[in-house]
This record gives structure tokens, C-alpha cells and sequence, in this order.
């Protein structure tokens, strides 16, 4: 079996899960880590058996690596993805595909046959939401009416982030890809509010939540809605809903609770047991399964499971949503053919 040699650049928090994750990858070997902090860049290659190279220019003189994962600060996506997609490597890209549709465009431009693109958009790995998407797609619910999805986190990821990525875009874009991708339509118009009192109380130039109604294809009407306010205490970081309405059912996936609840002397906690969970010292679930994907697609030369025209259209309907909170009007999604 031909073995992926695999990159991953970026080695701050999702990156040392990436790099936990690739470790256990039957099919690949995590051979370089790219990162411009020497320090910790070194540290993290020592602690995977890999090398340590400054930055991606360096990593393909060297041709460190077949496939790269790219886990940088969405406003760093795009130079770097081009510049490996230009180069002729494969590279898996963490969501947010980029920040601006014209980023994501010049991205999904820059794919070659030798060099493709796929946008780790987790949730098409979790078991939940692929059993939604089968079922609408098989006709289970009948003629798909209306739907809803959407997610909270804790207020002190807003602040930790502190300007650095857009709510829209750091969660709400598993809801725009979830919205679309279960019910199988698409978002051509939005209508958005925002709310901006929290953050601005705590020094942060940033946005609370976003409440978007939808216009889609096929007569559906959808809404979204994402933000940072949950308060301190509460039992889970992620407060997430998504329910499609049909003729002739419904879905309705509510993943606050995974199975599994703690308490301990700090209180009440909801552990993650899905995305990323540590299982027996092995990184598993949703994020391994991406991985496993995206490097077996990469050496059999197999379709990605997230078409980039997906992840571009999720982009655009940020753009629309950014756009409509800033002109307080409704926005036209540009159309990715």
C-alpha cells in the first residue's frame, strides 16, 4: 500500500490535533511540520517524528511532503494554499476555505491536476449529519419546506479570538454547509442582523451573533444563526440545532449532548465525543476520518467528499451575510456555476 507523505502546516491548537490525528493514519506518514515560530514549529516536529521547516517554500525545495493540511488563521489561507496548489501538492485546507469569496475564488482557481483542493468541513464526517443528508437525499422526509441550523460557543472564544475571524466565519460556516448540503438546496438571497454589546464591553472589535434569514432554491426558506455569547459555566461549547421541515417528516439533529456527561468538582461538562475525541491514546472520530479520507482520495485519485464548489459557495454566502449586516438590506449570494 503506497503511503501519503503529509505535512501540516501551522502547529498552534487545531494544529496539534492535526498532527496527533495524522500520526495514527494507516496510510500516510507524517513527515514535516511547517511553522515560522521556531520554537514551537521544532518542538512540534520532535514531538511526531518529523522536520521542522520555517515555512512552505522551504518544506517544497526540500520535498518534504506529497499532501500538506493547511491549519493557519483563515486570513493566511490563501497565500499559502496557492502557493502548494501551484506547486503541484494536494492540500486539505481547514475551515474556513478563506475569509472574502475573492480569497476563496483565487483559491479554488490555483487547483491543478496535480495539485487539489479539499475544505475540511468537519461536520460531512460526523455520523449525525451524513445520516440527515442520506435520508433528505433519499426522499424521507418528502419535499424538503423549511429549515434552521445554527451554533453558540462561550463568550471567551470571541475574546480569545479578539478580531482575529469573523463569528460568520470561524462557526457559522458549518450551518451555512450544513443548511445546504442536508437539505440539498441552495442559499441565493439573505436578510441579516447582528448583535454587538458583549464584546465591545470586554475591549473586543468583534460582533456577538448573526441572525440571517434565507432564501433558497427550490421555494425552501432557511434561517441561520451563530455566536459567541454562551456564559461562563455552561456544560458545553458547542450549542448547536439543525432541523429541516419536509411534506413528509423532518430532521432535527440537536448535538449538545453526545452521550456523555462529567461532573467533577469545577461542575458539569459535556465532553467532546465525536469530533476529536482521544480514544485508547489515538486521536479519533470526525477528524481522523477526514484525514483518512482526504489522504486514501489523494493516492487512489478519488472525488473529495466536499466539493470545492461547496466550500466556495459556503464562503459566498458569508460575503452576502457580511454585506447585508453592513447595508442593513438583503444581498444576493453571487451563483458558483
Amino acid at each position: 500500500m503506497q503511503r501519503i507523505r503529509l505535512a501540516i502546516v501551522g502547529a498552534g491548537f487545531m494544529g496539534q490535533f492535526h498532527a496527533q490525528s495524522a500520526r495514527g493514519l494507516e496510510t500516510a506518514d507524517l513527515t514535516a511540520i511547517v511553522d515560522m515560530d521556531a520554537k514551537l514549529g521544532a518542538s512540534t516536529a520532535s514531538d511526531f517524528g518529523a522536520v521542522h521547516y520555517r515555512d512552505v517554500d522551504a518544506a517544497l525545495k526540500a520535498d518534504a511532503a506529497d499532501a500538506y493540511i493547511v491549519v493557519l488563521p483563515d486570513r493566511l489561507h490563501r497565500d499559502v494554499t496557492v502557493r502548494l496548489l501551484e506547486a503541484g501538492k494536494h492540500v486539505l485546507v481547514e475551515k474556513p476555505m478563506a475569509h472574502t469569496f475573492a480569497d476563496a475564488r483565487a483559491m479554488a482557481d490555483a487547483e491543478t491536476d496535480g495539485g487539489r483542493l479539499m475544505v475540511g468541513q468537519i461536520l460531512r464526517f460526523d455520523p449525525r449529519y451524513c445520516e440527515a443528508a442520506r435520508t433528505v437525499a433519499e426522499g424521507g422526509i418528502g419535499t424538503v419546506l423549511h429549515g434552521s441550523s445554527g451554533r453558540l460557543t462561550n463568550a471567551d472564544l470571541g475574546v480569545r479570538m479578539n478580531g482575529g475571524s469573523s463569528v460568520c466565519f470561524y462557526l457559522g460556516i458549518h450551518d451555512v454547509d450544513a443548511l445546504q448540503w442536508i437539505s440539498g438546496e441552495r442559499i441565493t438571497r439573505v436578510y441579516s442582523r447582528g448583535v454587538s454589546k458583549l464584546m465591545p464591553s470586554k475591549g473586543v472589535q468583534s460582533e456577538d451573533a448573526y441572525f440571517t434569514t434565507c432564501e433558497m432554491t427550490g421555494g425552501m426558506v432557511g434561517q441561520l444563526h451563530f455566536g459567541w455569547t454562551l456564559p461562563e459555566g455552561i456544560p458545553t461549547g458547542i450549542w448547536a440545532r439543525t432541523e429541516i421541515i419536509g411534506s413528509d417528516g423532518i430532521i432535527d439533529l440537536d448535538v449538545r449532548d453526545q452521550g456523555l456527561r462529567v461532573l467533577t468538582g469545577s461542575g458539569w461538562s459535556l465532553p467532546d465525543a465525536l469530533h476529536w475525541p482521544t480514544v485508547n491514546g489515538r486521536i479519533m472520530g470526525d477528524l481522523y476520518e477526514e484525514q483518512r479520507h482526504f489522504v486514501e482520495a489523494v493516492r487512489d485519485d478519488l472525488d473529495f467528499v466536499v466539493p470545492t464548489r461547496d466550500a466556495l459557495r459556503n464562503v459566498a454566502v458569508n460575503d452576502a451575510i457580511l454585506a447585508s449586516i453592513e447595508t442593513g438590506q438583503p444581498v444576493d449570494v453571487v451563483a458558483i456555476d
